[in-house]
């Protein structure tokens, strides 16, 4: 009993001990983290997360959403607030607006080229595959809209920071904050490094998915690029061993050829191996300029295969991505903008659209496998009671 009450008191001992140490040292921890605000906690998570990552080079797509996610809440939580307040006066609601408009703009007439590109004909015949063509085209403009709303962003905030550097000496800290607000100048530095880190992973998954179709034969001049890099380094490097070769044998040659010549068979001895020292050593530096050259090579030729290999990738996968719009919007147009019944005539496995009172958009299902949507689209004349039903002229 004695024992086991010993071991209590000591374990009990030792447990408050442990708290005392561990709030001694957390007090500080706990009073920067309370000193933060909900955006400055969400980059201080974030950057915890990516100093992670770095060090242990953690390949998981879940602690890298969790990551990125840190970063977005909290750039939406400091610029909701600044949105709201453009948005409430009169001019900010103005140009909101102006480039909503634009956007939906641009997104409309992408969206009837596409339905052009499908039926062979003009949108404002089919007016609800256009509008289904839109809601298609919607999240391919949202993503580039939000893009480079970020990368604005990521542009103006180098001046921010200058801004902040300018005003310091005046005792000015902050600028559009409030002042219990702390760590102006390190908070923009950090939100500056994570939000370039957001927008090229948005931009990888943009390739990855589809959404955004890389430039086309750009992967031929990033490989003349780097191999041009690669060769003129070592270039600069051959040059420079060179021209160290060609000073010592100028060098070598100017001398007195009496003071080049030995006294005795000892400093003849003597100077036979410090020229064969020389040559070994000049050997030497070349095949280290020579395994310095395939190594850069070899680095060049692997980094062009994969950035070859992620642009092959990206092209593929857009394509897909095309042709998934096109066949939901082929049938879209099959299933609810044709009619199966018409007052022209039509074959009798295909639907009709009627373009105008003279002619008509037959729409008929094809299986073949050379035919990537599964529908032809043909222009007839309108054969009805009123308009030579049955003659072929």
């Amino acid at each position: 009993m004695e024992i086991t009450n010993g071991i209590r008191t000591l374990y009990l001992s030792g447990k408050n001990q442990g708290r005392r140490f561990v709030s001694k040292k957390s007090v500080g921890v706990v009073r920067f983290w309370r000193s933060l605000n909900f955006a400055q906690r969400c980059y201080f998570s974030a950057t915890c997360l990516f100093a992670l990552w770095l060090y242990f080079d953690i390949n998981s797509v879940a602690f890298e959403l969790l990551m990125f996610s840190f970063v977005l809440v909290g750039v939406f939580k400091e610029t909701w607030p600044k949105f709201m307040l453009v948005w409430n006066s009169l001019p900010g609601k103005a140009a909101i607006l102006f480039v909503y408009a634009v956007i939906a703009n641009f997104a409309l007439a992408s969206a009837s080229g596409m339905v052009n590109d499908v039926t062979g004909v003009s949108a404002s015949a089919l007016p609800y595959s256009h509008n289904f063509a839109l809601i298609l085209m919607l999240p391919s403009w949202f993503f580039l809209t939000s893009t480079l709303l970020l990368f604005s962003a990521i542009i103006l905030t180098p001046l921010y920071l200058l801004v902040l550097l300018l005003l310091k000496p005046i005792g000015i800290k902050r600028v559009w904050h409030p002042p219990e607000y702390r760590f102006v100048f390190t908070t923009a530095f950090v939100r500056y490094i994570l939000t370039w880190g957001v927008f090229l992973k948005l931009i990888v998954i943009a390739l990855q998915l589809g959404i955004v179709e890389p430039v086309a034969d750009s992967d031929e001049g990033e490989v003349v690029t780097i191999d041009y890099a690669a060769g003129k380094l070592a270039t600069e490097i051959l040059r420079s061993e060179e021209g160290e070769v060609a000073a010592l044998n100028k060098q070598a040659s100017t001398e007195p050829v009496l003071e080049r010549e030995p006294n005795n068979s000892s400093q003849q001895n003597a100077i036979t191996k410090a020229q064969a020292l020389a040559n070994v050593t000049d050997t030497s530096k070349q095949d280290e300029v020579r395994q310095t050259i395939k190594q850069i090579n070899a680095d060049a030729n692997e980094l062009n295969n994969e950035l070859d290999d992620v642009l092959r990738d990206a092209a593929e996968k857009s394509k897909s991505f095309r042709r998934m719009q096109r066949v939901a919007l082929a049938h879209f147009i099959f299933e609810y903008e044709a009619d199966a019944r018409s007052r022209c005539a039509h074959t009798e496995s295909s639907r009709v659209i009627e373009l105008n009172d003279y002619e008509i958009l037959q729409v008929t299902q094809n299986k073949d496998e050379t035919n990537e949507i599964g529908f032809d689209y043909q222009v007839l004349a309108c054969k009805s009671a009123a308009i030579g039903l049955g003659e072929n002229k």
